[in-house]
This record gives structure tokens, C-alpha cells and sequence, in this order.
């Protein structure tokens, strides 16, 4: 087993892709960052991270109100 991260908190998340919380959890609401809760904990597959920021990923639109 390797010592990187396999999955980031929303605030790493955030933290790491410079984008403010709201966005991540929106993202994550609208269905285009898949996370997983354990407990009472959202994760973020590292994976999930290396999609978004994919040139092949399609653009991402937060605006969308739900």
C-alpha cells in the first residue's frame, strides 16, 4: 500500500483545488464530484479530483439552482 492520499475531506478538496467549500458541496449535490459518506464523514476519491481537473472531463457548471 502507498502512502498517498486516496481521499480528500471537502475542505482539502476545496483547499486543494482552490475552490471555496460552497462549490464543492454544490458539486457534489449536483452529481459532478462523486463522494462517499462514512459515518458522518464525506470523502473524495482522489480519483474524483483527477477527473475534474481532467482535459476530458466536461466543463462544470455550479450555477445550476436546485
Amino acid at each position: 500500500m502507498t502512502n498517498e492520499k486516496m481521499a480528500y475531506s471537502p475542505q482539502e478538496a476545496a483547499m486543494t483545488l482552490g475552490l471555496c467549500l460552497n462549490t464543492i458541496y454544490k458539486l457534489i449535490k449536483q452529481g459532478q464530484l462523486r463522494s462517499v459518506k462514512l459515518d458522518r464523514k464525506i470523502l473524495i476519491p482522489t480519483t474524483e479530483i483527477e477527473r475534474l481537473l481532467s482535459p476530458e472531463s466536461s466543463t462544470v457548471n455550479v450555477n445550476n439552482k436546485t
